[in-house]
């Protein structure tokens, strides 16, 4: 499993924006609660943990605040540690949620990719770019990217900002068997 830290530099907190290199580092959260439909709401966010926030000053760093959130509908705050969403049984447990609906299953699955897909976290903020500048084609869809398509905004993502005459459009060389 090397090549997977080749390509994954750590997960972007929903808060601050700062960077995360260690699961252990992060924590998923949300609230629980309905909407005037009775529907549940999340809220659902991969936020640092308290013990290492860059927002260390206030009394939840990076976190919700429990006691705000209550007020605001009667939400409950919820997670787990990030490094329970890593790996298998990472996986699993994501799968168990989205089948049993207790989140939002657009969410869930958003989560699933940045957690589990090396590299997808860190194309997020170029991949519209990259499609509009004719570096990839999705084969499977928007939001939805194969290992070599992660590479390739990776890489034109690297140098795009050092030479415009290095920017030459190329045919996606992933293969899709649908």
């Amino acid at each position: 499993m090397p090549r997977v830290n080749l390509i994954r530099s750590g997960w972007r907190c929903d808060c601050c924006g700062e960077l995360m290199s260690d699961p252990r580092a992060g924590r998923v959260e949300w609230v629980a609660a309905e909407d005037s439909k009775g529907k549940p709401t999340s809220c659902l966010r991969l936020v640092h943990s308290r013990n290492v926030s860059p927002r260390w000053w206030e009394p939840f760093g990076c976190q919700y605040n429990p006691r705000d959130e209550f007020r605001k509908n009667g939400g409950i705050v919820q997670g787990l540690p990030l490094d329970r969403f890593a790996g298998p049984d990472g996986l699993m447990l994501l799968l168990s949620l989205i089948a049993e609906r207790e989140l939002p299953v657009d969410e869930l699955v958003e989560l699933a990719k940045r957690v589990q897909i090396p590299g997808y976290e860190a194309v997020q903020e170029l991949v519209h770019d990259a499609v509009t500048e004719g570096v990839i084609a999705p084969a499977i869809g928007s939001g939805f990217y194969l290992q070599c398509e992660i590479r390739d905004v990776l890489k034109w993502g690297k140098y795009r900002t050092s030479t415009k005459a290095a920017n030459v459009q190329q045919p996606n060389r992933c293969f899709s068997s649908r």
